[in-house]
């Protein structure tokens, strides 16, 4: 990028320059990124030595897709503003959606309960499970409640996120797809995501019952499948690997990507072992990545992990579309990063990190609400956190340059770093036989604790400052009210189950029950069938309980 005079002479400067520095101390002995890089103390063209401009940067929309994967960028249309919300019942959360359109959210995403996660029906004989409903999210256990929660509310024209993992992925999808059905919309003219995602249930968040990886794996495959290569809903993104809830467990930014490539790459040989091209459905896979606390490293991570997909795509896959090759992804704002204490100083995190998706280039982005340290957000603070993404939009410019940090020495030199790290992990995890066997032996939930333990040390001992938590702490701080959820929630769930199977008929939905147990025995896809279910009046208890009576349920390994 100079010449090698220019750069003889920057040398020769920055050594005196350091010289005339060492009377300044420092206030530590070292720094280092969230990710344990070491950062020095400045950065100059010598870091950038070897970096060429049209290889390794380029331009917007084209390889590498370093500076964004479309053209234009904010230029041309804004992020999606997508919203993580949904509690109680769906009746309510289909308030808390329609206040949300009128205060300029641009797309949906529903949070479920922990029922909803776990495919369990309140009224079933687990134990706490009628204490759970509408607690975390929105529950969502038959097509009534899908029906609560979008009605009046115009779905031809919204983007809807369906927060669901494998286990009742194919269910929600489809009372989804149903739903519309009814309204006389087809599958093709619906837009939206299921996230779909094996590693959130099983070093994410681990449900009641999971099943076995390679089980996970088969149903996420079977939506992709149904939804892209059998064009079923060619518009529907049939996956979305969250690396955000695996990040929220303490990890990295080197483990968040290079976990969400391997998993990316175990579901991509799955389909190709089933017959399909890549070119059928590579470029409906998206991703939902974290927004943590180490401003700069979590921007050049975004532009790290578009050019590792291009690398990926390019050297292993060669897909013809070249769509396959442009790394799309949301960003939600750390909730972890979110504290009970003060808790209004969270505005002021979450407005940083979504600033670091904005300058990163995100496709869509969630903020969180300051509450949600408490409790599920209350009005007021879900609709600040809309005006967030608002006031970057409207109030500070930033849309108005694609990629402004580029040719920053520090930006373009950690990008390259986080590049080499990621991808040296991404190997590490192939290496050991992919994310599935990763699973099997308990190696990730190793990486897992070994990173939430370090992070509890370092915020116990003040070395990662927690701003209320270990320091700046308020010594006589008002608590802040709650928003509390429906307490009728599981009173009224049941109900409406009750009404269901009475009205229902019941002799078809135990002859669909039946075929389904023939087709998971068979390890068919499962859509087609669980979509006559879901139509006739299915719950999603029965549903998952024949998976997990066919395939059984998952030991973990945890280790030590």
């Amino acid at each position: 990028m100079r010449r090698m005079s220019d750069l003889e002479e920057i040398k020769k400067a920055l050594e005196e320059w350091r010289k005339n520095k060492e009377a300044w101390p420092e206030r530590r002995e070292a720094f280092h990124t969230d990710a344990g890089i070491p950062v020095k103390d400045l950065y100059t063209p010598l870091d950038v030595e070897g970096i060429d401009y049209l290889r390794d940067i380029g331009f917007p929309g084209q390889p590498p897709f370093t500076r964004g994967v479309y053209p234009t960028m904010y230029r041309g249309r804004f992020w999606t503003i997508r919203m993580f919300s949904g509690h109680g019942t769906p009746e309510e959360t289909n308030e808390r959606w329609k206040l949300l359109y009128k205060e300029g959210e641009t797309g949906f995403s529903a949070a479920v309960d922990s029922l909803t996660f776990a495919g369990v029906d309140p009224d079933q004989e687990v134990e706490g499970a009628a204490h759970e409903v509408g607690k975390e999210g929105v529950p969502l256990y038959s097509i009534r409640g899908v029906e609560a929660m979008v009605k009046d509310l115009p779905i031809d024209r919204m983007s809807v996120a369906l927060v669901v993992e494998p286990l009742t992925s194919a269910a929600v999808t489809s009372m989804y797809f149903n739903v519309a059905k009814a309204r006389g919309l087809r599958k093709e003219q619906l837009a939206g995501t299921t996230q779909n995602d094996i590693l959130t249930m099983t070093i994410g968040y681990i449900p009641w019952g999971s099943l076995k990886p390679a089980d996970l794996l088969k149903l996420a495959c079977d939506l992709i499948e149904y939804c892209t290569p059998m064009k079923e809903a060619p518009r529907w993104n049939p996956i979305n690997f969250t690396t955000y809830n695996y990040r929220e467990g303490g990890i990295d930014a080197v483990q968040e990507i290079g976990m969400g490539l391997a998993n990316a790459v175990a579901h991509i040989e799955e389909m190709l072992r089933r017959g399909w091209k890549i070119d059928d459905f590579v470029h409906r896979l998206a991703f939902h990545l974290s927004a943590h606390r180490d401003f700069f490293e979590e921007i050049a991570k975004y532009r790290a992990a578009r050019k590792l997909w291009y690398r990926l795509m390019k050297e292993r896959y060669k897909p013809e579309n070249p769509e396959a090759y442009r790394f799309r992804f949301h960003v939600q704002t750390a909730g972890c990063s979110l504290t009970a204490r003060q808790p209004m100083v969270n505005i002021i995190r979450t407005a940083y990190q979504a600033l670091e998706a904005v300058l990163g280039g995100c496709q869509s982005l969630h903020t969180n609400s300051y509450d949600e340290a408490i409790c599920l957000p209350s009005e007021d603070a879900v609709r600040l956190a809309v005006r967030t993404q608002e006031v970057l939009q409207e109030e500070t410019g930033v849309g108005s340059v694609i990629d402004p940090l580029a040719g920053s020495y520090y930006v373009e030199a950690l990008t390259r770093e986080l590049e080499e790290r990621i991808w040296d992990y991404f190997l590490k995890i192939e290496e050991m036989g992919g994310v599935v066997e990763a699973l099997n032996t308990g190696w990730l939930f190793g990486e897992m604790s070994k990173a939430f333990n370090k992070r509890r040390r370092d915020q116990e001992s003040g070395e990662e400052k927690v701003i209320g938590v270990n320091c700046y702490v308020l010594e006589d701080e008002e608590p802040t009210p709650p928003f509390r959820t429906n307490p009728r929630a599981a009173e009224i769930e049941k109900e409406r189950l009750r009404r269901l199977r009475e009205e229902r008929d019941g002799r078809k939905v135990a002859t669909l029950l039946d075929q389904l147990r023939r087709v998971c025995e068979r390890r068919e896809n499962v859509l087609p069938v669980v979509s006559e279910l879901t139509a006739a009046g299915a719950t999603l208890g029965e549903i998952t309980s024949v998976y997990r009576e066919m395939w059984g349920v998952w030991q973990l390994p945890f280790v030590a």
